[in-house]
Parts: C-alpha cells; structure tokens; sequence
C-alpha cells in the first residue's frame, strides 16, 4: 500500500466477458483507478485519504466562510479538512496540469443546505517546491462527523468498467432478459458486477446513486469526471465482485458497516461525492455533485 506495507489489493476479474456477451458495449470501456482507502499513518509525502498534505509552510490554508451550515458560528470560517492527496507517481492517470504532480483535495466538513453539494477546494502542487511542509494545519471549529475521513493508506489498482447509467433502452432490455435466464443459483447482476467499480476511485465511469447529471463549467463546457469520494467501498449488493481478494476471509452474512467504509466517512445515506474537472478551460475549474440514496 501506498504510505504503508507494500501490499496490493486485487480485484477479483469480471464473471463474464462484457464485450462479448454484449457487443453493443464494445468500445465503452475505460480504466479507472479504484485507491482501495485502508486506515493506516501515511506521512506527508505519501498519497493519502485523510491524511498530512505536503503543504508549503507559507502558504494561506482554506477556509469556507458560507454561512450556509449548521457550523458557520458568526463571523468564524470553517477551517477545511484533508480529503486525498495524490501524487503523480502513484496515480499519473490524473489530468495533471503542467509543471505540478501532486493533487490535493480539501473541503468544507459540513453540508451546505442550498444544494447539498460538498464546498470543495481542489490544488495542484510541484512536489520539490515545497522545501518546508507545515506540520500543524488548523483544525475546524466543528464539523460532521461523516465528513472527517480517518488517516488512510491507499493502494491503487487499474480495473476495466463499463458504463452503468449510460446505455440505450435497447442494451438495458436485453440485459434484464440475460439476467433473467441466468439459474436461480446465479446471483450476477449487470449493475452491481459488470459495470462501473464502486468505491473511492480516479477516472472511469460515474458509479451514479441516483440519476445521471450532467456537469458545465462556467464557460459552458460540459465537465469529465475526475474522481469519485465515496462513504462505501462496496455495499452487501456488489461485495461479491468488488471485494479485493486479499479481503474475501472477511465476506460474511451480516452487514458491516466498518467493511464497507474502512475510511470512516458517510456522505449523507452511504452517498458519493463526485469531482469532474473541465478539460477545455486552461485552469481547469472544479464542479461537484453529491448523491445518496
């Protein structure tokens, strides 16, 4: 693991070939990078969820001033909290802008009542610029408990996806007639096995909890999505296939919520927020989405 022992996760393959058991499909695959958060003490220089920032020691750290949660008290901003930190070397799949190769994420460890979107703050940093790290950041003067992940190691694998939203009524038809004819000792589902990994990821398909939503940023560009933060790394539905395989021995009957969301976070009912970055705007601007169930 990244920050910690040098041990991998692994996710089990795929129970069928998705290109060939349904061609249509062909083509729309894409590589997203599952992170595999586990609790551990990563330092500053290591990529992380909920863990130190390399963060230079002069540099201003973020605060939210909305008054638009429960914890703004005054004039007092809400310090920002430590979200991921990832390095280049460990996620170079990142649309990493020129002459930097660190990405940190921060955001407000609040709910904003207006649209229950996370305040987010997203920074691209050049790693050997930062001579002096700070060692002490500013703690919140509140906060929600569900928006304060515990220190986390990650472990970054490479896994194949398929969409799950984003397929004509057509595939969606002939996918619930295979799922149909499958014996009752089958408990495979397009959704939940085949299409796109659940979890806190980089890239791929939106793994969505509700509908699809679409995404401009202010000059009209439609936004990709960058990553996924989510409470869950699986749920009892998809544990099957999502699982790694280093952590089947601990699959049971009973429902775990310490399994499922080893990080500690809970976006509203077990939700995600979803981060898409546009490509097109040289300072690549950041919209957020926040989805629960």
């Amino acid at each position: 693991m990244i920050g910690d022992e040098d041990v991998g996760l692994t996710t089990p393959p795929a129970p069928f070939d998705v290109a060939k058991l349904f061609p249509e499909l062909a083509g729309q695959s894409k590589i997203a990078v599952r992170l595999h958060p586990r609790p551990g003490a990563p330092s500053p220089t290591d990529s992380s969820m909920g863990g130190p920032l390399l963060w230079p020691i002069g540099d201003p750290w973020p605060f939210c001033t909305s008054p638009d949660h429960e914890g703004f008290t005054g004039a007092q901003p809400i310090a920002m909290v430590p979200i991921l930190q990832l390095h280049a070397r460990d996620v170079p799949e990142l649309p990493f802008p020129p002459d930097t190769d660190v990405c940190q994420i921060l955001w407000c460890p609040f709910v904003h009542e207006s649209d229950f979107r996370p305040v987010v703050r997203v920074l691209w940093r050049k790693a050997s610029l930062v001579a002096e790290p700070l060692t002490e950041v500013p703690k919140p003067v509140a906060s929600e408990e569900g928006l304060l992940p515990q220190p986390c190691v990650l472990s970054p694998e490479r896994v194949k996806e398929y969409p799950a939203w984003e397929k004509s009524a057509e595939l969606a038809e002939k996918i619930k007639e295979w799922e149909s004819s499958l014996d009752d000792a089958e408990d495979w589902s397009y959704y939940y096995h085949l299409s796109a990994a659940p979890g806190t990821k980089v890239g791929g398909w939106i793994d969505w909890i509700q509908s699809p939503e679409t995404v401009t940023c202010g000059q009209g560009h439609e936004m990709v999505h960058l990553l996924t933060i989510a409470s869950w790394e699986h749920d009892p539905g998809s544990a099957t296939r999502w699982v790694p395989l280093e952590e089947r021995h601990l699959l049971s009957s009973d429902f775990d919520p310490e399994q499922m969301g080893p990080s500690g976070l809970m976006i509203g009912d077990a939700g995600a927020a979803y981060l898409l970055v546009c490509m097109e705007c040289p300072d690549r601007p950041i919209g957020s989405v926040a989805q629960w169930s």
